[in-house]
Protein backbone atom coordinates (compact mmCIF):
# COMPACT_ATOMS: atom_id res chain seq x y z
CA UNK A 1 0.00 0.00 0.00
CA UNK A 2 2.60 2.09 0.58
CA UNK A 3 4.11 1.52 -2.81
CA UNK A 4 1.12 2.46 -4.22
CA UNK A 5 1.35 5.80 -2.42
CA UNK A 6 4.34 6.89 -3.24
CA UNK A 7 3.99 6.14 -7.29
CA UNK A 8 0.54 8.24 -6.88
CA UNK A 9 2.67 10.59 -5.52
CA UNK A 10 4.73 10.43 -8.34
CA UNK A 11 2.57 10.92 -10.99
CA UNK A 12 0.73 13.92 -9.61
CA UNK A 13 4.15 15.71 -9.21
CA UNK A 14 4.80 14.71 -12.79
CA UNK A 15 1.70 15.65 -14.17
CA UNK A 16 2.05 19.45 -12.59
CA UNK A 17 5.19 19.92 -14.18
CA UNK A 18 5.53 21.50 -17.58
CA UNK A 19 3.31 24.21 -18.83
CA UNK A 20 4.49 26.37 -15.47
CA UNK A 21 0.72 26.12 -14.61
CA UNK A 22 -0.51 28.76 -17.10
CA UNK A 23 -4.05 27.67 -17.00
CA UNK A 24 -5.73 25.74 -19.72
CA UNK A 25 -3.43 24.41 -22.78
CA UNK A 26 -6.44 25.31 -25.35
CA UNK A 27 -4.07 24.89 -28.30
CA UNK A 28 -2.53 21.42 -27.81
CA UNK A 29 -4.47 18.54 -29.24
CA UNK A 30 -4.97 15.30 -27.08
CA UNK A 31 -2.33 13.59 -29.38
CA UNK A 32 0.04 16.19 -28.29
CA UNK A 33 0.15 16.23 -24.97
CA UNK A 34 2.25 14.43 -22.30
CA UNK A 35 3.17 14.35 -18.84
CA UNK A 36 5.65 16.26 -17.93
CA UNK A 37 5.98 18.72 -21.54
CA UNK A 38 8.20 21.65 -20.85
CA UNK A 39 6.93 25.25 -21.49
CA UNK A 40 8.61 25.19 -24.70
CA UNK A 41 7.53 22.16 -26.29
CA UNK A 42 4.33 23.53 -25.53
CA UNK A 43 5.15 27.04 -26.73
CA UNK A 44 5.70 25.52 -30.17
CA UNK A 45 2.68 23.87 -29.90
CA UNK A 46 1.09 27.18 -29.67
CA UNK A 47 3.07 28.57 -32.66
CA UNK A 48 1.64 25.92 -34.46
CA UNK A 49 -1.83 26.61 -33.65
CA UNK A 50 -2.03 30.80 -34.11
CA UNK A 51 -0.43 29.66 -37.53
CA UNK A 52 -2.83 28.28 -38.46
CA UNK A 53 -5.86 30.62 -37.22
CA UNK A 54 -7.99 32.94 -39.44
CA UNK A 55 -8.08 36.36 -39.08
CA UNK A 56 -11.11 36.79 -37.06
CA UNK A 57 -9.88 34.20 -34.43
CA UNK A 58 -6.44 35.60 -34.92
CA UNK A 59 -7.75 39.11 -33.57
CA UNK A 60 -9.53 37.32 -30.93
CA UNK A 61 -6.52 34.93 -29.82
CA UNK A 62 -4.37 38.60 -29.71
CA UNK A 63 -6.50 40.39 -27.75
CA UNK A 64 -6.73 37.00 -25.31
CA UNK A 65 -3.06 36.80 -24.97
CA UNK A 66 -2.42 41.00 -24.48
CA UNK A 67 -5.08 40.51 -21.56
CA UNK A 68 -3.14 37.29 -20.25
CA UNK A 69 0.30 38.99 -20.40
CA UNK A 70 -0.88 42.27 -18.74
CA UNK A 71 -2.01 40.05 -15.44
CA UNK A 72 1.43 37.77 -15.96
CA UNK A 73 4.39 39.14 -17.15
CA UNK A 74 5.94 35.70 -16.58
CA UNK A 75 8.25 34.36 -19.56
CA UNK A 76 5.94 31.86 -20.68
CA UNK A 77 3.50 34.32 -21.28
CA UNK A 78 5.77 36.94 -22.73
CA UNK A 79 6.63 34.19 -25.42
CA UNK A 80 3.50 33.35 -26.07
CA UNK A 81 2.16 36.99 -26.59
CA UNK A 82 5.29 37.36 -28.79
CA UNK A 83 3.87 34.03 -31.38
CA UNK A 84 0.44 35.69 -31.19
CA UNK A 85 2.10 38.98 -32.41
CA UNK A 86 3.98 37.27 -35.13
CA UNK A 87 1.52 34.56 -36.45
CA UNK A 88 0.11 34.85 -40.03
CA UNK A 89 0.77 38.33 -41.90
CA UNK A 90 2.19 40.77 -39.30
CA UNK A 91 2.56 44.28 -39.65
CA UNK A 92 5.31 46.00 -39.16
CA UNK A 93 3.70 47.31 -35.29
CA UNK A 94 3.10 43.86 -34.27
CA UNK A 95 6.58 43.27 -35.52
CA UNK A 96 8.11 45.94 -33.34
CA UNK A 97 6.45 44.72 -30.33
CA UNK A 98 7.08 41.30 -30.15
CA UNK A 99 10.88 42.14 -30.79
CA UNK A 100 10.39 44.56 -27.24
CA UNK A 101 8.52 41.64 -25.88
CA UNK A 102 11.79 39.17 -27.13
CA UNK A 103 14.52 41.97 -26.01
CA UNK A 104 14.68 40.80 -22.42
CA UNK A 105 15.54 37.44 -23.15
CA UNK A 106 18.49 38.44 -25.63
CA UNK A 107 19.84 40.67 -23.01
CA UNK A 108 20.03 38.07 -20.21
CA UNK A 109 17.90 39.82 -18.07
CA UNK A 110 15.75 36.50 -18.06
CA UNK A 111 17.15 33.46 -16.67
CA UNK A 112 14.46 31.32 -18.43
CA UNK A 113 14.94 27.62 -19.99
CA UNK A 114 12.94 29.51 -22.62
CA UNK A 115 15.76 32.05 -24.09
CA UNK A 116 17.07 29.82 -26.95
CA UNK A 117 13.19 29.91 -28.43
CA UNK A 118 13.04 33.35 -27.88
CA UNK A 119 16.19 33.93 -29.72
CA UNK A 120 14.70 31.74 -32.41
CA UNK A 121 11.48 33.84 -32.90
CA UNK A 122 13.64 36.81 -32.67
CA UNK A 123 15.83 35.83 -35.47
CA UNK A 124 12.40 34.89 -37.51
CA UNK A 125 10.81 38.41 -36.83
CA UNK A 126 14.31 39.94 -37.79
CA UNK A 127 14.67 38.25 -40.92
CA UNK A 128 10.79 38.73 -41.88
CA UNK A 129 11.58 42.44 -41.51
CA UNK A 130 15.16 42.47 -43.95
CA UNK A 131 12.83 40.53 -46.39
CA UNK A 132 10.24 43.20 -46.71
CA UNK A 133 13.23 45.67 -46.38
CA UNK A 134 14.81 44.30 -49.39
CA UNK A 135 11.67 43.66 -51.27
CA UNK A 136 10.54 47.95 -50.70
CA UNK A 137 14.21 48.95 -51.42
CA UNK A 138 14.21 46.79 -55.02
CA UNK A 139 10.17 47.90 -55.22
CA UNK A 140 11.59 51.53 -54.61
CA UNK A 141 14.37 50.97 -57.40
CA UNK A 142 12.05 49.65 -60.16
CA UNK A 143 9.89 52.84 -59.66
CA UNK A 144 12.70 55.00 -60.24
CA UNK A 145 13.79 52.88 -63.55
CA UNK A 146 10.34 53.40 -64.69
CA UNK A 147 10.17 57.38 -63.77
CA UNK A 148 13.31 58.03 -65.69
CA UNK A 149 12.06 56.14 -68.62
CA UNK A 150 8.91 58.01 -68.78
CA UNK A 151 10.77 61.44 -68.18
CA UNK A 152 12.97 60.01 -71.31
CA UNK A 153 9.41 60.07 -73.21
CA UNK A 154 8.91 62.44 -72.05
CA UNK A 155 11.93 64.25 -73.62
CA UNK A 156 11.01 62.75 -76.50
CA UNK A 157 7.68 63.79 -77.17
CA UNK A 158 8.72 67.62 -76.56
CA UNK A 159 11.47 66.93 -79.13
CA UNK A 160 8.79 66.06 -81.16
CA UNK A 161 6.57 68.98 -80.33
CA UNK A 162 9.66 71.83 -80.72
CA UNK A 163 10.42 70.10 -84.54
CA UNK A 164 6.71 70.16 -85.67
CA UNK A 165 6.42 73.75 -84.67
CA UNK A 166 9.39 74.80 -86.17
CA UNK A 167 8.23 73.44 -89.68
CA UNK A 168 4.68 75.44 -89.21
Amino acid sequence: MKKAWWIVLLLTACATTGRGGYGDSYWLKPADTYIGMDDAVSLLHYANYVRALGAGERERELERQRTAYARDKSDFRRLQYAFALSAGDTGPGERKLALQLLDGFQEGRHGSGLTALATLLAAHLNGVAQAQQMGAQQAQKRIDELEKKLDAVKDIERSLLRREKGKL
